[in-house]
């Protein structure tokens, strides 16, 4: 049993916090925030003794889980792994590549496990992806809803868009060679809506629309490849796949319609709550049960490409 600490008592701190109770192989030995009122609050309602500096529990833990504000990231981090400590930190790593780089070498150099909390990769249907995607030539990824205050000083990139990008590079595991974007701001000064292109160097293009002031909220995805249009929903963790696709325009009397004819392939998809399973690989990362579902080396090319576009957006 893996003893943990939990530094962060927030949105996705409380995510977390929540379902510790269902992962035997974890015990929390401690919580922590700066908001020493979350804190009393949250252990008492636990029974998990608080903290509201980290440094204090790093001797009663094996592993901590970060949640704080993406700023602190690299600081707490890097704290907990000289420590001796494994650690799960939410996306993004850091804003900056080159911290994020010693980060993973600080782990490597002490056998220390370091894992990105990209919630997605332990979406059902995202899992399923690798096994159908052949060769697309079309990728379009939409990660749309309504405004949120809390989010108004938040890179719609990095706290957005990079699960999309993360994904497609992880499908296609091809070179990036160009990457166009537009964007625009509404009730925020950083860009809260943005359209990204990103051209591959055998050909795929993605286009990646995310907003946080859209009405409805929308997390899909869909692949077209020269056998089938794949559609992805996060949401519902449900991929469709359409085949023999046939259309033609009908001439009736006065009137012209359309037909569309094909071949629908529900398939089926292991579903579970995607933050337990990422917080189980984790575990059995540090039993060495199991290993990482993507390599540092896709970690630090997703967040590059994400700081690119970001950038392009800042300009």
């Amino acid at each position: 049993m893996i003893r943990m600490g939990l530094i962060g008592l927030g949105r996705m701190g409380k995510y977390h916090l929540n379902l510790y109770d269902e992962i035997p192989e974890v015990k929390l030995m401690g919580i922590c925030d700066i908001n020493e009122d979350e804190v009393n609050k949250q252990s008492k309602l636990t029974g998990v003794r608080g903290y509201t500096d980290f440094r204090e529990m790093l001797d009663s833990v094996e592993a901590v889980t970060i949640a704080v504000p993406t700023k602190y990231h690299y600081e707490v981090a890097k704290e907990c792994l000289l420590a001796g400590k494994h650690v799960l930190v939410e996306k993004p790593i850091t804003t900056n590549l080159e911290e994020a780089k010693e980060l993973f070498e600080i782990a490597k150099k002490n056998d220390l496990v370091l894992n990105i909390g990209h919630v997605e990769r332990f979406n059902g249907a995202v899992m399923e992806l690798k096994k159908i995607v052949n060769n697309p030539y079309l990728i379009e990824s939409r990660r749309v809803g309504p405004f949120s205050e809390r989010m108004k000083n938040d890179s719609i990139i990095l706290d957005l868009m990079i699960h999309d990008i993360d994904i497609i590079l992880n499908i296609l595991e091809d070179e990036v060679v160009d990457i166009q974007a537009l964007g625009g701001s509404v009730y925020s000064n950083l860009s809260d809506f943005a359209s990204v292109n990103i051209k591959f160097k055998k050909g795929t293009v993605a286009n990646i629309i995310v907003s946080r002031v859209t009405q409805k909220k929308d997390r899909t995805m869909s692949i077209a490849q020269e056998d089938a249009f794949i559609y992805l929903d996060y949401t519902n963790q449900d991929i469709n796949i359409y085949r023999q696709g046939v259309s033609q325009h009908i001439f009736g009397n006065k009137e012209l319609t359309y037909k569309n004819e094909y071949i629908l392939e529900r398939m089926f998809v292991y579903k579970d709550n995607p933050l337990k399973l990422e917080i189980k690989n984790f575990i059995d990362c540090i039993d060495n049960r199991s290993c990482r579902v993507v390599s540092v080396e896709h970690e630090l090319k997703s967040l590059e490409v994400a700081l690119t576009v970001d950038s392009l957006l800042r300009k």
